[in-house]
This record gives structure tokens, sequence and C-alpha cells, in this order.
């Protein structure tokens, strides 16, 4: 049993040890993010719900950055089931952003995505239920497209730094 419990914390050692000195760093690294200095940071389309992508990234304009920022929204709402009387019972909601990073010195475009997502959610007998429903979709997709912006950022710009 003694010596089982040796071998095994003698892997473990050198595991460690092979990790530490091979200079391993993750992949998805977020502090590249705020590493990154945007000087110029535009918002179109829909200003509401770029807006939140923008916050949910949780960057800042920096004056001496190199950097600019892109994203164009556009939000749309339709009707997806309606009962036989005509009454909507169920409404879709697509969110469409296009996202881009510009080198502003070299005029050089470092990433470029186009991503769309669409959820339904259920109409509620109270108006105010509907719009709630709805700003919890905008938030979970607007959530969503952040965090896949982040990562996919810190993989191009971990390969390009």
């Amino acid at each position: 049993m003694r010596f089982f419990n040796s071998k095994k914390n003698l892997f473990l050692f050198v595991l460690l040890v092979l990790v530490y000195s091979c200079n391993y760093k993750p992949l998805l690294n977020k502090d590249n993010l705020r590493q990154l200095n945007f000087k110029i940071i535009e918002i179109s389309g829909d200003k509401r719900i770029t807006q939140i992508v923008v916050n949910k990234l949780n960057i800042t304009r920096n004056k001496t950055g190199n950097l600019a920022l892109f994203i164009h929204g556009k939000k749309n709402t339709s009707v997806s089931n309606k009962s036989t009387t005509g009454k909507a019972l169920e409404y879709s909601v697509t969110l469409s952003y296009r996202v881009e990073v510009k080198n502003n010195l070299t005029g050089k475009t470092i990433y470029s995505k186009n991503t769309s997502n669409t959820e339904n959610y259920k109409a509620s007998s109270m108006y105010s239920d509907t719009i709630n429903n709805e700003k919890k979709i905008i938030e979970n997709i607007s959530n969503l497209v952040a965090k896949q912006i982040i990562n996919e950022i810190s993989l191009v710009l971990r390969n390009d730094i």
C-alpha cells in the first residue's frame, strides 16, 4: 500500500514539474482582453442590445490604444406561434451582431465575425410580463455573444501578440 502511495506522489511531482517548466499558458486567458487598448469603440444598429454586449465585454477606451472595436447589432422580434383566433402565443427574438477589431496603425482587420442567435418565449397574459421575458432573452443572448467574442479575440490575439 505504501509503495502505491509513493508511486502516486512521484507521478504527481513529475507531472507538476513538467507542467510548470514548459511555460504552459491557458488558451482562454481573460487577462489578454483586459490588456487590450481600444482607442475606438463604435456601436451601431440597435444601440440598446449593442451596448449590452459592450458592457458585458468589460472593456474601456484608452487614448493611447492602437485597436478599434466596431459592433453592429440588430434585433428582430416576430410572432412564431398564433392561436386560431389570431392571438400571439409565442414570440421569436433574433439578435444579429457583426463584430470587427481593427488595428488603427496598419488598418488591418484582426478579427471579424457575424453571429446570430434566436430564442423563443411564450406570451404572457400581462403585457409587462411578456416584455420582461423578452428582456431576459436579450440579456441571455447578449451574455452568450459577449463570452464568445472574449474567447475568440483572446485566441486570435494570443497568436498575434
